[in-house]
Formats: C-alpha cells, structure tokens, sequence
C-alpha cells in the first residue's frame, strides 16, 4: 500500500508501467515509450477516480509530464495534499522530488534552497547515508551555481 492508501494490487501496474517507460527509454523505442505513458497516465486517471486526489498520484504524474510547468504545479499540488491529509512520508519524498527540480531542472537556487530546507526538515534530525548524500550532492550545486 502507498503512504495515502492506494492498494499495491492497484499501484502495481503504475510500477509496472514506469519500468516500461524506462526500458523503452533504455531501448530508443519513442513509439512503446509513448504508448506505456499514455497508458500510465490513464491508469492515473483511473485511480484518481477510485481513491480521490492523492499525493502519490500527483506526483507520479509529475515524473511522466514534458512540460516544465506542469511538472511544478503537481509536485506543488501533491505537496499540499500531502500536508494537508498529514501524509508524512509523502512529503518527504515530493520535497526531495522538489528540490531537485528546482536546483537540477530549472536552476531555480532560492526555490531550490528552501525546498532543500524542507526535505531537510521532514527527515528529521538523523537522515540516513543515502540521503545526506543527495543533499550534499543538491548543496554543492547550490554553491557552484548560485547560492541559496
């Protein structure tokens, strides 16, 4: 199950989908590529539908969107959604996902800098290794490329 309720027999094809996705990306295959993501993205519609407006699926559809734009408002919409259900484990991953959007994507340093800030606090006092490494991965670029 994911952190706002969404069965894993349910979320199951969303996984399945996204690792088509990648081996069609990995294979230069544009057309399967294209046709799992629309797939996905019907499956997301489809789940909306059953379960409401989910964090998880938000976010999700952020990682499958082209556009810059709209990637930014379902990342900001599933953050808010996250914190307004009390979903903890869910912001954290959609602030992870945020700042490095803002500092990777678009090099947005002071966006970036406090979304670093607030994945830094929903990590609590004591992040594990994997995490302290991506923040000082995301803090670096800050310091190369502008500063927070």
């Amino acid at each position: 199950m994911t952190p706002d309720g969404i069965a894993a027999s349910d979320w199951d094809r969303v996984h399945e989908l996204g690792v088509e996705i990648v081996n069609c990306t990995a294979a230069d295959d544009a057309r399967g590529e294209a046709c799992a993501r629309l797939s996905l993205m019907r499956v997301l519609d489809d789940l909306e539908k059953k379960y409401g407006t989910k964090p998880s699926l938000l976010a999700t559809r952020a990682d499958y969107v082209e556009s810059t734009d709209e990637r930014e408002w379902l990342l900001l919409a599933a953050f808010t959604e996250a914190e307004r259900t009390g979903d903890d484990r869910n912001r954290e991953l959609i602030a992870d996902s945020l700042a490095h959007f803002y500092i990777e994507a678009v090099s947005a340093f002071d966006q970036g800098a406090k979304w670093l800030a607030v994945w830094r606090d929903t990590l609590g006092p004591e992040p594990d290794s994997d995490d302290r490494g991506k923040m000082a991965r995301l803090e670096s670029i800050l310091l190369a490329g502008g500063g927070a």
